[in-house]
């Protein structure tokens, strides 16, 4: 059986864990950019044979993670493509990229906001989740 359990949601920024059996398969974060691709999206595949005017419409990028600690096999990886890429609103000005990162000590670490700002480091986020105080951590997390 599988499980999703969000453990952060701020407004540009979500990350979950998905588990299977009682063992994480997948940390995920979602980011909102807020900003068109960039250059080195554009050389990605399917977007490197699509048109410029095209490109250049899309005004909104949403940036889709997985981070494992070892590459996911093909069956697992196709799961959480499709289903995370059902939380994105496609349109004619917002689309979303996901990327696969392996990161070979993930679970080496506490899960608090310096494991979740080391994860974003390792994506190439710059995204910062700021310290806060643990008692508004319930609030975050339910907006």
């Amino acid at each position: 059986m599988i499980s999703l359990h969000r453990n952060l949601k701020l407004r540009d920024l979500e990350i979950f864990h998905v588990e299977r059996e009682g063992t994480i398969l997948s940390y995920v974060v979602i980011e909102d950019t807020r900003n068109p691709f960039t250059e080195e999206d554009k050389k990605l595949d399917p977007l490197c044979y699509m048109e410029d005017e095209d490109i250049n419409a899309i005004l909104n990028v949403f940036r889709i993670s997985l981070i494992n600690d070892e590459k996911l096999n093909e069956e697992d990886s196709f799961f959480l493509k499709s289903f995370f890429s059902d939380f994105v609103n496609n349109t004619n000005l917002t689309n979303f990229i996901i990327t696969e990162y392996v990161q070979e000590d993930l679970y080496d670490h506490d899960v608090n906001i310096k494991f979740f700002n080391k994860i974003l480091k390792d994506i190439g986020s710059n995204y910062i989740i700021e310290e806060f105080d643990e008692m508004n951590w319930i609030y975050l997390s339910q907006d």
